[in-house]
This record gives C-alpha cells, sequence and structure tokens, in this order.
C-alpha cells in the first residue's frame, strides 16, 4: 500500500500542472453530394495500471502492473437527410476496452454501432449502444474513464454493459429526455442477456440547476431467471462544481436485493484540469457483509488534444457471513490525445 500512495501522490502532482488552452479541435466532416455528411473521430486513449487484487473482491490480491488501452477507437458517423422532416443516422467504432496493449489487435471489435431514422418526434436506432438507463440514469453518477464508481459498477450492484440487438426510441420535449429499449430475445447469442426491456429519463436543469434522472431495465437472462433495476439520482451544478448522488436497487434471482448508494463531487479547478471524487456503498447479504468504496478521477489539458489523468478507487469489502476484511486498489496513470470532438 505505501508503494501505491507514492504512485499516487506522483499522480496527483504531474495531474495539477496547468498549461494555457486552446479551443476544442473539431472532427472531420465529409461532405457526401446527395448521400449526407460523414462525421470521422479517433482516440487513443493508453497508461500503466497498477492493483492490488480486484475492486469489490472479499479477498486480498497480490499487486500486478501492466499497460493497456482505455476505450481507444476509431469510428464514423453518418448523417443523411432524406427530406420531409427525415433523417438517416449511422454510428460504428472499431476498438473498445482492452486488458493489455499486446492482446490489443486480438480483442479490437465493433465497440459501438447503430442505424436508424430521426425526426421532430425522436430518433428509432438499432445495434450495439448504450441503455438508457445507462444515459440517463449513470452518466449522472459516473464519468469516469474506467473504473472509480465502484458502487455502481461493480457486477453485484448490477453493473451495466454496452449490449447489442436493441433498438431504442430516444425523444425529448423541451427539458426531459425519454429513452425506450427493447432487446428481442430472438436476436442474438453472444450475451447473457436473453431479452430486456427499459425505460428511463431526466430532467434537465430544473431551476437553472438541477438534473432529475432515473430508469427501469429487466434483463431476462439466456441462462434462466431473470433480474430487474430501478435507480434514480439528482444532480446539482453550478459553474465550477457539481454534486450528484443516485441509488441503485437490483432483484434478480439470489434471495436479497443489492442496493447501492453513489455520490459523485465533479470540480474544475482551473480551465484546463477538472476533479471527481466518488463514494460509494453496497448492502447486499448474499455476497457482503459490508462494501466501501471510494474512487477518484483528476486530468490535465495540453492544448485542444492532449489530456493527461489518473485514476483511483479502493474498496474495503466483508464478505457475507463474517470475515476479515479485504482492501483493494486500482490505479491508472494515462494519456489521452483526441483526433476529433468525440469524448466518452
Amino acid at each position: 500500500m505505501a508503494g501505491v500512495r507514492r504512485i499516487l501522490a506522483i499522480g496527483v502532482a504531474v495531474g495539477m500542472a496547468a498549461l494555457a488552452s486552446t479551443p476544442p479541435v473539431a472532427a472531420e466532416n465529409i461532405s457526401i453530394p446527395g448521400y449526407g455528411e460523414l462525421t470521422l473521430f479517433a482516440v487513443a486513449n493508453g497508461g500503466l495500471l497498477v492493483q492490488d487484487g480486484a475492486l469489490g473482491a472479499t479477498v486480498e490480491g497480490d499487486t500486478q502492473s501492466q499497460f493497456q488501452t482505455v476505450k481507444s477507437v476509431v469510428g464514423v458517423n453518418w448523417n443523411w437527410d432524406i427530406g420531409y422532416s427525415h433523417k438517416l443516422l449511422a454510428h460504428y467504432e472499431y476498438g473498445g476496452e482492452f486488458a493489455k496493449f499486446s492482446e490489443t489487435i486480438d480483442d479490437a471489435k465493433p465497440f459501438r454501432s447503430w442505424i436508424g431514422v430521426s425526426n421532430a418526434l425522436g430518433a428509432l436506432t438499432y445495434g450495439k449502444q448504450p441503455t438508457g438507463y445507462f444515459k440517463n440514469y449513470g452518466t449522472l453518477i459516473d464519468r469516469s474513464q474506467d473504473f472509480y464508481a465502484t458502487g455502481y459498477t461493480t457486477p453485484h450492484a448490477g453493473g451495466i454493459k454496452i449490449e447489442s440487438d436493441i433498438i431504442k426510441y430516444a425523444t425529448s420535449y423541451g427539458r426531459w429526455l425519454f429513452d425506450v429499449d427493447y432487446r428481442p430475445a430472438f436476436v442474438g447469442n453472444s450475451t447473457a442477456v436473453d431479452s430486456s426491456i427499459g425505460v428511463s429519463g431526466q430532467f434537465r436543469q430544473y431551476l437553472g440547476r438541477i438534473t432529475f434522472g432515473g430508469g427501469w431495465l429487466r434483463e431476462e437472462l439466456r441462462g434462466g431467471g431473470d433480474r430487474d433495476r430501478v435507480g434514480g439520482a439528482v444532480e446539482y451544478r453550478s459553474e465550477q462544481w457539481s454534486l450528484a448522488f443516485g441509488a441503485h436497487l437490483l432483484d434478480d434471482a439470489t434471495p436479497h436485493r443489492a442496493r447501492s448508494l453513489n455520490l459523485l463531487g465533479t470540480f474544475q479547478l482551473t480551465q484546463d484540469n477538472a476533479l471527481h471524487l466518488s463514494l460509494a456503498t453496497i448492502d447486499d447479504d448474499d455476497v457482503y457483509e459490508s462494501f466501501h468504496g471510494t474512487g477518484f478521477y483528476l486530468d490535465q489539458r495540453f492544448g485542444s488534444q492532449w489530456r493527461i489523468y489518473s485514476e483511483g478507487a479502493l474498496t474495503r469489502a466483508e464478505a457475507a457471513g463474517g470475515g476479515p476484511h479485504a482492501l483493494n486498489t486500482q490505479i491508472l496513470f494515462g494519456i489521452r490525445y483526441d483526433f476529433g470532438n468525440v469524448f466518452y
């Protein structure tokens, strides 16, 4: 732990260095006469991961370190106005989240991809895309590069993954956002989820400061059984900081429901760097007697395209039925280059 603390201190010191910024870089737009417009983008993101065990584990693990990539992708957006107030949409990203640089080529795959149509009533899309539950609840309490929101992302608290073959209808009305997601049972067989349905929404900038978000998602599992998720969050945002609180409930085939609470504070330290601080708990008598997690994210922008950052998390977990507490940590020191204007 002493070595981890030393590495953390170095990362914080480096992340606090300040340079003058320039306006964000714009993605490249390519006009195709008669067939709309393409927007190309790419993100290169990688760093050194140092970990003592697995976050959320009820036993302590050994110290390991590895170089890895984090959501490095290349992709394209397509937008074609076909008239009558309708547009055809397509989105494709190749890349994703890899464990090690040595496995990057072998593990690269379509990360997100969908096609659809939009008009004044909203957008209807189909493909591999985030659920509205993640969009309208999860993003309020989780803006990490990878792992700091330990209460929400830990599998025992119902961590959300991007699923394939989702039919999504998304619309907005004034300050309201609405999403309806449906995954038919007859498509795909590569994931644990057989079929799903969910509804979610957000109400933004109440009194100019407060955003409410939440949703419900029901998943039928391919191996049998089902699970229901319900979550709600509220965020208060000022010019230089924000504070968000979220509660998440997972009801699955296990005897007890899993409940998690998440608190996220974000702070714009200067024009060029930001700090995120996260706290989390999980109440799940099937796995944990107790669980507490904390995390941080600190970044520094250099110009319009480069960022260096550090992200870390610590969990303190005790197995159901008692026993010693296990402390496990992960710290990531990364560097990111944005070729376009897409930020995850």
